[in-house]
């Protein structure tokens, strides 16, 4: 079993169940949305963009987007 100093320096894709118990509660619920987000997008059947930026924003070269399956955040900037 790790220390918990371990633990910490861990990334939180890499923890454990028994590990995220020996956390804070805050961070032991970060470190479950993270892992649950991580899984949601590896079953993704694949990645298909959702627009969700609005024409200003797509003028300016923001173009905010997500996938429409795992909710993934596809957003990018093109650039002047």
């Amino acid at each position: 079993m790790r220390t918990l100093e371990e633990i910490r320096r861990t990334p939180v894709g890499l923890l454990t169940e028994d590990e995220i118990l020996m956390l804070p509660p805050d961070s032991q619920e970060f470190a479950r949305k993270f892992q649950d987000r991580r899984a949601r997008e590896n079953a993704c059947p694949g990645h298909e963009r959702t627009e969700t930026a609005t024409r200003e924003e797509t003028n300016r070269g923001w173009h905010r987007g997500e996938c429409k399956h795992c909710g993934a955040d596809m957003t990018y900037d093109s650039g002047d």
